[in-house]
């Protein structure tokens, strides 16, 4: 008799399937999250569109053309955000790699 617990067997056919549908639903998620990103972006682009206009218009019908142009400061704050959200999204599996740092690290410890 034995003394391990009944286990399920697998073919190696069964195996390979198994594996293979986990690979495939890991590259699932990390599609997902790629999309979940990509689409803030374009949701902060609009926001940062909207608060645009709101300061301009603001600035314009409370001190007016030439005047100091103080809207270009908070616009200005949020397009550097904007900036690194569209690297993240869009340029991010270079740059922002959490898997690229992980085989860094793993390398230099090698």
């Amino acid at each position: 008799m034995d003394n391990q617990p009944d286990q399920e067997q697998f073919s190696p056919t069964e195996s390979l399937q198994t594996i293979a549908d986990m690979i495939e639903k890991v590259q699932n998620d990390k599609l997902r999250k790629l999309a979940k990103k990509r689409a803030n972006f374009k949701q902060s682009v609009v926001i940062l569109c909207v608060i645009s206009v709101m300061l301009i218009a603001i600035w314009y019908f409370t001190t007016g053309p030439g005047t100091y142009f103080w809207p270009a400061w908070p616009i200005g704050s949020f397009a550097l955000v904007m900036l690194i959200s569209y690297m993240e999204a869009y340029m991010g599996t270079a740059f922002f790699s959490e898997d690229k740092e992980y085989e860094k690290l793993k390398s230099k410890k090698k």
